[in-house]
């Protein structure tokens, strides 16, 4: 009864296998583990459709996006209390248009992705914060420093930008000029 149980079968088909019911089986192997099954090599893996895979990390990744503390602080809403006096509210979730391009470059990184590679993210948590940061960490720290800069030098009138969605900066050839502009 002890190698049946060893191999993996439970209480009630050791038993049964004995002639027994489950409850004497329990009686004298019940303290018995049964040993650890590994996955044979013919064993789906769970969770192995890249499509489906590609997906679920995409709503993760996400989701950390849209949770991230330092992300929520950013956004500030000024409210006009009276006349001459104003209230600063800080928190809410990051700006659509971040999250926005943020899940283009996720969707593409993932995309790049062969199965075996979304298999080994699936497995490893470090992987996962290593893709996320390698795919979005410019675009967090342009964000950030976006917003930094606004609430320190004062608001600039427009929302935050993609880069690629921002108008060129000119070149300035002479100091005196760039001097001006600030």
């Amino acid at each position: 009864m002890t190698a049946l149980r060893r191999q993996g079968l439970s209480l009630a088909r050791v038993g049964a296998r004995q002639g027994l019911s489950e409850r004497t089986a329990r009686r004298y192997v019940g303290t018995v583990e049964p040993r650890l099954r590994l996955p044979q090599r013919d064993d789906p893996e769970p969770d192995a459709d890249p499509g489906a895979l590609r997906e679920r990390f995409a709503r993760e990744f996400m989701e950390i996006l849209y949770r991230e503390p330092r992300l929520n602080s950013l956004y500030v809403t000024k409210r006009v209390t009276g006349p001459g006096a104003e209230e600063w509210i800080y928190g809410g979730p990051p700006s659509i248009l971040f999250l926005n391009e943020a899940e283009r470059l996720i969707q593409a990184g993932l995309d790049a992705l062969g199965a075996l590679s979304l298999t080994l993210l699936a497995r490893d948590k470090g992987l996962r914060h290593r893709f996320l940061a390698a795919k979005v960490g410019h675009l967090y720290s342009d964000y950030v420093g976006w917003h930094e800069f606004s609430q320190n030098f004062g608001e600039t009138g427009e929302d935050w930008r993609p880069r690629h969605e921002r108008p060129p900066i000119e070149p300035v050839d002479d100091l005196e000029e760039y001097a001006e502009l600030l």
